[in-house]
Parts: C-alpha cells; sequence; structure tokens
C-alpha cells in the first residue's frame, strides 16, 4: 500500500511540475513571437532564448526558437551572438536530419532568416546538409522571382561575383532554354559543365539545344543511360538522333522510355516512322554473344567520370584504343584530347587539334585544351588565338590561371 501512495504522490506533484515547466518554454516562445512583431526586439530575444533553453529533447520547437533568435539578432545587431546562435543551428540540424523542414515560421521570418544562411555559412556546408542544401541558392530562388526583363542580368551578375558556382550559369542557361535560344543554352551549359563537369541538369540542357540544332554527334555524349535516368525526356532526344544515324536496334529499346508528352513531338513521330519502316527490313538473327565492348556514348561517360576523379592516365587509355578503333568518332577525339593534355601526353594531343577543328562556339574548353597542347609542342603563335577565345569562358583554377598568363604573356 505505502508503495502506491508514493506513486501516487509522484503523479500528483512531479508531472504536474514537469508539463507546468513544458508550457512554460512554449509561453515563451509564443511571447517571443508576439514580441518580435510588436518590435520589441530585446524582450523578444530573451524570450527565445529561455525558450530553446527549454526545448532540448523537442529538435523541432528547438529549431523554431533558434530561428527566430538568429533573425531577433540579426535585427539587433549581435553579430557575434548571431553567429554563434547559427552554429548551434547547424549542429542541431545535422544531430536531427531534416529537422528544418518540419519548421513552422512565417514566410518573412523563413525569408530572412535563410538570406542570413546563405551569406554566414559556406556554400559547401549548407549542400552537405539536406534540409539546407536549397539554402545555399537563397540568391539564385530569389531572383527567379523577378520579371523576366530583369532576371538573365540579374544572372549574370551573381555569376560574376560568385565564378566557381554552377547555380548561376545553370539558372542563365535555363533561361535562355525558355526562350528557344540554342546558342546560348549551349554557351552557359559549357560554363557550367567547366565548373561541375558532372552536373546532370547542364547536361541535359546542352544536350537538347544540341539536338534542337541536328547536332546529334555534339548532344550524344550527353545523353548516356545515366543522364537518361535522371531527365527522362533525354529518351527522346538520343531516339531522335540514333535513328537519324541509322542505329535503329539501338534506338529500338529507347522508344518505350519517351515520356508520353513527347511522343507527339514532331521529330520523335517521323523518327518512329523512319524505324518502323527499316525494322521491317530487318531480318531476324539469331541471338549474339555478349558484346564485349561499350557504346560510345557510355564509353564518354565512364571516361568523363575518370577524368572528374583525377585518373587522367586510365581515361587517356581507354580513349586511345577506342579513336584507333573509330577514327571518324569526333566526340571520341574531342574526349582524347582532354585526357591527353591531363595526362602530359602531347604528341597525341596535338594530333587531335586538327582532326577536331574549327572549334565552334560553345566548344570553349576544347580551345583550351587545344592551345595548352600546341604550346606544350612548341606552336605558342597557333596557342595564342585559341586562348584568347576560351580565357573569358574557362571557370578559374590554377591550371587554367596559369596556362592563360603563360600563353598569353600576362605578367602576375
Amino acid at each position: 500500500m505505502t508503495r502506491y501512495v508514493c506513486l501516487a504522490v509522484l503523479l500528483a506533484v512531479c508531472v504536474p511540475g514537469l508539463f507546468a515547466a513544458e508550457d512554460f518554454y512554449e509561453q515563451q516562445l509564443r511571447a517571443g513571437k508576439t514580441d518580435f512583431f510588436a518590435n520589441q526586439f530585446v524582450r523578444a530575444g530573451d524570450e527565445l532564448r529561455i525558450a530553446a533553453f527549454g526545448f532540448l529533447d523537442r529538435p523541432v520547437l528547438l529549431e523554431e526558437a533558434l530561428v527566430r533568435l538568429i533573425v531577433v539578432r540579426q535585427t539587433l545587431g549581435q553579430t557575434n551572438e548571431m553567429k554563434k546562435t547559427i552554429d548551434r543551428f547547424l549542429s542541431i540540424e545535422q544531430r536531427f536530419p531534416k529537422t528544418y523542414a518540419a519548421v513552422n515560421v512565417e514566410p518573412q521570418v523563413r525569408s530572412a532568416f535563410e538570406q542570413l544562411l546563405s551569406s554566414s555559412v559556406p556554400r559547401a556546408t549548407l549542400l552537405s546538409i539536406p534540409a539546407l542544401a536549397s539554402v545555399a541558392n537563397y540568391e539564385v530562388r530569389k531572383i527567379a522571382q523577378l520579371p523576366e526583363a530583369q532576371r538573365i542580368p540579374a544572372y549574370e551578375a551573381g555569376a560574376r561575383r560568385d565564378p566557381a558556382n554552377v547555380e548561376w550559369p545553370l539558372a542563365i542557361a535555363r533561361e535562355f532554354a525558355t526562350k528557344n535560344n540554342q546558342d546560348e543554352v549551349i554557351r552557359w551549359g559549357t560554363r557550367a559543365l567547366e565548373i561541375d563537369s558532372g552536373n546532370r541538369d547542364a547536361r541535359a540542357l546542352v544536350a537538347h539545344a544540341h539536338v534542337s540544332r541536328h547536332e546529334c554527334a555534339q548532344a550524344m555524349p550527353f545523353m548516356t543511360a545515366a543522364d537518361r535516368k535522371q531527365h527522362p525526356e533525354l529518351s527522346a532526344d538520343a531516339f531522335v538522333c540514333l535513328v537519324q544515324a541509322a542505329r535503329y536496334s539501338e534506338a529500338q529499346p529507347l522508344a518505350a522510355d519517351i515520356p508520353d508528352a513527347l511522343k507527339r513531338r514532331t521529330d520523335v513521330q517521323r523518327a518512329s516512322e523512319v524505324l518502323a519502316k527499316n525494322m521491317e527490313k530487318v531480318a531476324p538473327r539469331p541471338a549474339a554473344a555478349p558484346a564485349s565492348t561499350v557504346s560510345t556514348a557510355d564509353l564518354l561517360d565512364l571516361t568523363h567520370n575518370l577524368v572528374h576523379e583525377g585518373k587522367f592516365e586510365d581515361a587517356y587509355r581507354r580513349l586511345h584504343t577506342a579513336v584507333d578503333a573509330d577514327p571518324g568518332s569526333r566526340p571520341l577525339r574531342l574526349a582524347l584530347l582532354e585526357a591527353a593534355v591531363l595526362s602530359k601526353e602531347w604528341k597525341t594531343a596535338v594530333a587531335q587539334v586538327a582532326k577536331v577543328s574549327p572549334l565552334a562556339a560553345g566548344e570553349e574548353i576544347y580551345m583550351f585544351y587545344s592551345s595548352v597542347a600546341l604550346y606544350e609542342n612548341g606552336q605558342k603563335d597557333e596557342a595564342r588565338p585559341l586562348m584568347e577565345r576560351a580565357r573569358n569562358r574557362m571557370a578559374p583554377s590554377p591550371m587554367v590561371n596559369y596556362y592563360v598568363k603563360t600563353i598569353l604573356g600576362e605578367a602576375d
């Protein structure tokens, strides 16, 4: 009996006290919100700080209190305290991933908070935290809400301020895609790929622009199986290109992957008719042994990833073998040019320059590699014009900076 009496006392005394404490911290949070919108920022800061202290085991409410407190401290000019609170918020979000997505704050508070995060926290840090990845591109998203005539100039200004951020040229390429300006899509999409060579969104934009210009040879390297998986609309473009190249057996399986909305596209319908007529002429063949080689598109995707991982010699070896087997493939020679330069195989690199020339707008990265190859082969006069054309389209890097200054004779 004594045991039950003690338990009853505990329930009557201790638990109500606990509930009262929790209510107290929630009251502090509500009071902090009210005082913030009443412009009572000092009082709001005290209330939110107390509320955050009481929510240590309730991460959603804790982050809400911290978000509001960060905005208050910025309003009060408490920069050092604000930075400490941001660090605390980040540690909570890393400990409890995606909590921020459940935080309920007013749009103006969220906007102010995310603007502070984007300007105070390194972009790489934000991208590494799932719920905050979109905050890394806060400025880009903000510009997207501007009137159409103002967006491209604003994106271009952002690209000048932050040339290493792939989102700026990517946003510009998307804007030009809506205007069907394929030249500019290729220009800015290529700029994005110079910053992040594996960016699937940029690859898709460049591929479709080339297909729209009837440049399937340039488009195919950007339409690998991995690209099509992330961007199913590329199946339509790849299907059209494969039919145009009379590669009917490769085109046929892609027909099923084309999104229904794109099957009505004129070039897709025309390609479907051509495929149907030609497949009727093909007699059934016995099953062949699995091929030991990969398609050009898949090889280019593989070697592209090898280059991205710094495995230049491996990419060079594979591409050299592929070019020997298919010497007329310009995409293979362009890829070999890059791998040869990065592997310092200068003779092989120079041999590709004549095979891929002339280089057109949108191929500035290959102008750069051609210039480097010619320079290292002692052909300095021939290297200079190519570098002049390439320099303003190349993302800064130690290699780019060195060769631009060296080949153009620019002093530090």
